[in-house]
């Protein structure tokens, strides 16, 4: 290989390297939970500036694993929903269900349902409800925050 060819390749690594790093965003490594928050919190302010004629229409959500009590989840999330004045359109669950949330039908029908203008948003009882993972949440969010569609948790992320 001629010098010129490594260089070549190298820069090109270096450039694809930076093209991507472009469209990252770079996220606070001390306070993930206090970020997540506010990118959620960010999307549903920017969905709630949408105007609507009608009440909000919101998908109730429930994940258990073995042993969880959808019935409980369940009556947390539609308690949620009436007192913030919306409607519940549809009840959704996912039980014993995969960790991975496009690999659950409840979640991937609550996706359809927001993408298709049956509703405004999802509600649920905390974060782990949509991913446990980090980078999962995030994605979520993003799909969310695309539409705009509302996120409401129960329990909220980690606190500052």
């Amino acid at each position: 290989m001629s010098p010129s060819t490594a260089q070549t390749s190298w820069m090109d690594h270096d450039n694809e390297v930076e093209a991507w790093m472009r469209g990252r965003t770079m996220r606070p490594v001390a306070n993930r939970g206090l970020y997540l928050r506010r990118k959620r919190e960010r999307n549903n302010a920017v969905a709630l500036e949408t105007p609507v004629k009608r009440k909000r229409r919101i998908i109730a959500y429930a994940r258990t694993e073995a042993g969880g009590q959808v019935d409980h989840t369940m009556a947390l999330v539609q308690r949620l929903i009436a007192e913030q004045g919306y409607d519940v359109v549809h009840e959704l669950t996912d039980v014993h269900a995969p960790r991975t949330p496009l690999t659950r039908p409840g979640w991937t029908e609550a996706r359809r349902l927001i993408s298709t203008g049956f509703a405004d948003g999802v509600a649920v009882l905390n974060r782990e409800a949509v991913s446990v993972r980090d980078d999962e949440y995030e994605e979520e969010l993003g799909w969310l925050g695309d539409r705009p569609a509302l996120l409401l948790l129960v329990i909220h992320e980690a606190a500052p």
